[in-house]
């Protein structure tokens, strides 16, 4: 009787409770669905009702392993410390973690069907962060991609309004088939390529758009065009084009405006 009771208000706090992985305990893994974690990283002191909750999402790595190790990921997590916020990176699906936590799903196989933009691997991705951020409950949710990472968060800002308070998005590969063309790629259509999508994102959505000078993968003019995108349709964005390249240098530099934008 006492164990039914205690259960019933666990599902009221927690109303995903009954979906949790195995391993969830919300520092190393969170539930994305029923039997599908998420793995977790964490910088910094992690404790409740800190005022934000911010989550990195990296970008695509060909050996699919070892996220936030690579790419200056670690320091711009430790340039975003703070007392008010508990700092997370979270591995996309498939991904491995230079600790040798897993997400869930295969990447080699994503890789191979080229269904890592998906809606539903993307769909894990925002069921994790809302968990998280239910769990820790925190005021604001802001998410920060660097180049698939940031492609995955400006999908899902259009797809489920109002879950992401500050979203930021570095290096974004925004125009899927314009970024495969400038890249000599074979090119081929994606439903959720954040320019296909934008007419879903909230009028209360605030979005910071940064990319290296000197980017010669998710050139700059990606990002310049999904800004003046999101600025015609009357939404708030702001674009940042910063020295730096693609990957260590842009995203250090970008810490000084990320902690402007989240202060």
């Amino acid at each position: 009787m006492i164990k039914d009771k205690v259960l019933f208000l666990i599902f009221l706090i927690f109303p995903n409770y009954s979906l949790a992985c195995e391993k969830e305990d919300f520092l190393t893994f969170v539930s994305a669905e029923k039997n599908k974690c998420i793995a977790l990283q964490t910088i910094g002191e992690i404790k409740q009702n800190k005022k934000n909750l911010i989550i990195f999402l990296h970008g695509d790595l060909s050996s699919g392993v070892k996220p936030p190790g690579k790419k200056g990921y670690w320091k711009l997590g430790n340039e975003l410390l703070s007392e008010n916020a508990n700092f997370f990176f979270l591995a996309r699906p498939g991904y491995t973690l230079d600790s040798g936590r897993k997400s869930y799903g295969d990447y080699q196989e994503t890789r191979k069907s080229k269904t890592n933009y998906k809606w539903e691997k993307l769909e894990l991705v925002a069921k994790a962060a809302q968990n998280l951020k239910e769990y820790y409950r925190a005021n604001n949710l802001i998410m920060i991609g660097h180049s698939g990472g940031a492609f995955s968060l400006a999908t899902i800002n259009s797809r489920i309004p109002n879950l992401i308070d500050k979203t930021i998005l570095i290096s974004c590969p925004c125009n899927f088939e314009n970024w495969r063309k400038m890249k000599g790629e074979s090119v081929f259509k994606l439903k959720t390529s954040p320019h296909r999508n934008i007419n879903g994102i909230s009028k209360d959505s605030h979005t910071i758009i940064i990319v290296g000078r000197d980017d010669t993968n998710t050139f700059p003019v990606l990002s310049k065009n999904y800004h003046e995108m999101l600025i015609t349709k009357g939404l708030k964005s702001e674009l940042y084009i910063i020295e730096g390249k693609h990957a260590s240098g842009s995203l250090v530099n970008a810490s000084k405006i990320i902690k402007r934008f989240i202060n």
